[in-house]
């Protein structure tokens, strides 16, 4: 999700788009496996293939582990945009600028996937009969274009989520987390400790009686703001060490052999409510994983290059546009080849990999035709109402 970035991101910075763009692929597997192998994310649908199984009961599942890969995003987007906020200039400029755009950053991409979503859901789409019930479930009763207006920018962002485009299900956390970033920034600016003051508002969320989903995704905004401010910089081990435990707790799933004492040792309870190991591990993998490659030198140069800074440019795009691609797109593929008579597999792994490849070939032209208008209209939008000069961030 590419939502945090720059217009054209300094070179130094260029290793934030890499991680984004290898978050956002996992995503991406993490819902083809939905469509074409549920049994990876749930092991009451196995089935008895050895193949995931051994997957399934593995650190290895971490490779499409959607939900670590969101707080990823929002980790980044605590990083990145602490630092958009203190690159210079007013801070009080700074704040109502980029308060203002933010809205319109995210909404108008996030409105334009939701009427795409219109559009093929108001049409025939290929027969899913042969695949999950999630991909089958995948329905809009009476779908109509106002309707998708309103869930996405208005559901999306106030709501509860989007009918139209389940993925926007992060977008009010990532606006009102960049929200809540913002005002970090502007106390912590003449703060001495800043760790400290940044660790209350973590408890503050931690011990609320939010959503155990939403809450942690603020407080993985708070870690990106504190990775910023903190300035680490970890040796080449102590990295490596912190991203292997965060790849290993990324692959956590109830059932999963490798994790059921560590799913039974961390039970507790905050306001009544159980803690879901799922969610809590999800989000420590994210947060790893990102304060690791971001406080050290070589892992910054490795997603520094080119395949993964492109990923991360087109990133927002595949994020906002694959589900409904995929409704079209991998269904039809799986379809055209089982029919010419190939095996169920054989068809999956086929329509898998040419639908990655097709998506992040159309994602440049519709991060050229949406995502980044929108990054130019919202900078636009700020300068008229405030008369100042402002970044595309």
């Amino acid at each position: 999700m590419n939502s945090a970035q720059s217009n054209t991101p300094p070179r130094k910075l260029l290793h934030v788009d890499g991680l984004r763009g290898v978050a956002c692929l996992m995503v991406v597997l993490s819902h083809l496996a939905l469509i074409f192998y549920p049994g990876l994310h749930d092991p009451t649908l196995i089935n008895n293939n050895s193949i995931i199984n051994f997957i399934f009961n593995s650190p290895l599942s971490f490779i499409y582990s959607g939900t670590a890969a969101v707080y990823i995003f929002f980790t980044l987007s605590g990083y990145i945009l602490t630092h958009a906020f203190l690159s210079g200039g007013d801070m009080l400029n700074n704040a109502t600028t980029m308060t203002t755009k933010r809205y319109f950053r995210l909404a108008i991409p996030a409105t334009a996937s939701c009427i795409f979503c219109w559009l093929v859901l108001s049409n025939e789409t290929p027969g899913r009969e042969l695949l999950s019930a999630w991909i089958q479930s995948y329905t809009v009763a009476s779908p109509s274009f106002l309707n998708a207006l309103y869930s996405g920018a208005v559901s999306a962002f106030f709501g509860d989520g989007s009918a139209y485009n389940p993925v926007l299900w992060t977008m009010k956390i990532e606006l009102l987390g960049s929200f809540l970033t913002y005002f970090i920034c502007l106390v912590l600016i003449r703060a001495p400790n800043k760790g400290l003051i940044i660790l209350l508002f973590c408890i503050m969320f931690f011990v609320s009686s939010l959503p155990q989903k939403e809450k942690y995704g603020y407080i993985a905004f708070l870690f990106g703001s504190f990775i910023h401010f903190s300035g680490l910089n970890l040796r080449k081990g102590v990295a490596l060490i912190l991203m292997l435990a965060g790849l290993y707790l990324g692959g956590v799933h109830y059932g999963s052999r490798p994790y059921i004492y560590a799913i039974y040792y961390t039970r507790f309870y905050i306001n009544g409510e159980e803690s879901n190991a799922y969610i809590l591990y999800n989000f420590i993998s994210g947060v790893l994983i990102t304060l690791a490659i971001l406080t050290n030198n070589s892992l910054k140069m490795f997603f520094a290059k080119k395949p993964f800074v492109y990923m991360g440019k087109v990133s927002f795009s595949v994020y906002l546009f694959h589900l409904p691609f995929f409704l079209i797109i991998a269904t039809g593929i799986f379809n055209a080849i089982y029919n010419a008579g190939y095996s169920y597999h054989e068809s999956a792994i086929t329509a898998t990999i040419l639908s990655i490849v097709t998506i992040y070939a159309v994602a440049n032209l519709i991060f050229k035709a949406v995502d980044n208008p929108s990054m130019r209209f919202s900078s636009i939008l700020a300068k008229f109402l405030f008369k100042t000069p402002t970044r595309i961030s």
